[in-house]
């Protein structure tokens, strides 16, 4: 059998209602959750399900504190973002974020290649200047400018001027 703890009243005044700036709801503090970075507060399911979207529409990899007037434009650390998430939604986000890392790495590319998907070193940090990168994963030899397969001494077909048949303009 289970007793109900009577509490009287006046003990409800002494635990203060916290509002959440996205829900507009008002909850105890146990039931919020405070950005570290920031130190804004929001109620643990809204955060949850903020962040599980954003994770879900792969729309972020930073996620920032969903106040768009946060004085200190915080963002969520990992370990907080675990805590929140389930764990096939923290391996999303972890795949996220390192797919940018490779997309904004000029040393790294991904194989053209639909079926390899490896992630391949260049020789130098030019991106302006097409070089021959070999995955070697797959062994197939590309041009780190367009992909195609590697194609020396002619120019990228992207850079190549539009030639038009006899009759069109």
């Amino acid at each position: 059998m289970t007793t109900a703890r009577y509490r009287p009243t006046w003990d409800l005044v002494l635990d203060p209602l916290v509002s959440c700036k996205l829900c507009l709801g008002e909850y105890p503090v146990e039931q919020m959750t405070t950005i570290a970075q920031c130190q804004c507060i929001f109620c643990t399911l809204c955060l949850k399900q903020y962040v599980e979207l954003l994770i879900k529409e792969g729309l972020e990899t930073a996620i920032s504190c969903p106040d768009a007037a946060c004085p200190k434009r915080g963002h969520l650390q990992e370990n907080e973002i675990e805590c929140m998430v389930a764990s096939e939604i923290m391996q999303r986000y972890k795949k996220l974020q390192f797919e940018r890392e490779v997309l904004l790495d000029p040393c790294r590319t991904w194989c053209p290649s639909s079926t390899c998907q490896a992630v391949c070193q260049l020789q130098e940090p030019s991106p302006q200047d097409p070089q021959l990168v070999q995955c070697k994963a797959c062994d197939i030899e590309f041009c780190s400018a367009c992909k195609s397969i590697w194609h020396p001494g002619q120019g990228c077909q992207e850079n190549m001027p539009i030639s038009f048949l006899p009759g069109e303009t």
